[in-house]
């Protein structure tokens, strides 16, 4: 007479891990699956003015959506420049952002990060700025700039950091700015949202 097939029993240890992991792996493709929704902003009809004589505030929406072309942003002016003319002060490409300054670009600009909140930025910092890495049409880059941004690993999304930036131009003012958005209308990207204060007598200070 045979004996019996032994049955191994499961561990009962195992059956808790087991709901455990199900429930994360629901939560997990939930996750992937779901896009929050971000802030959205028509690009500005930007119409080009003359240097302010001192303090002056904006925000304006940078059409950045073309990932072939830089789009290049005069902050005293608040126009954008056609390329390949030296007076811009901000290059977006889509999530991409850069100063005119460092080799092989025309300008002084640069940009520093600043420990502080936007309105307690008061001043801007007399040294520090850093320059962008490259030309344009060699892929430039910006050690500073390329941080702007909070991944979403789930959502793909691309959420501005709470970082408010120190801006020298290409002419040598001054002005501080913050990334507000990145969206256009349906959650498109590369509508870049700055707030910006420039200061156009060529001071430091950055308050009324």
């Amino acid at each position: 007479m045979r004996n019996p097939p032994v049955v191994e029993r499961i561990p009962v240890w195992l059956y808790p891990v087991g709901g455990m992991f199900l429930v994360a792996m629901v939560l997990l493709v939930a996750a992937s699956v779901s896009r929050p929704e971000v802030p959205e902003f028509e690009p500005t009809e930007l119409v080009p003015r003359g240097v302010p004589s001192g303090w002056a505030t904006d925000t304006v929406t940078i059409d950045a959506r073309n990932g072939a072309e830089w789009a290049l942003f005069d902050l005293e002016t608040r126009s954008m420049v056609e390329a390949p003319a030296g007076d811009w002060d901000l290059a977006v490409k889509r999530f991409h952002m850069v100063t005119n300054g460092g080799p092989g670009l025309s300008g002084a600009g640069g940009a520093a990060l600043l420990d502080a909140r936007w309105d307690a930025v008061t001043e801007a910092p007399a040294s520090g700025y850093a320059v962008t890495a490259g030309a344009l049409g060699d892929g430039a880059t910006h050690p500073v700039l390329d941080h702007w941004y909070v991944y979403g690993f789930f959502s793909h999304i691309l959420t501005p950091a709470p970082l408010v930036y120190a801006l020298r131009t290409a002419e040598g003012r001054y002005a501080k700015f913050r990334i507000l958005g990145y969206y256009c209308p349906g959650a498109n990207p590369g509508c870049m949202t700055i707030e910006y204060a420039v200061q156009g007598d060529g001071t430091r200070q950055l308050a009324p």
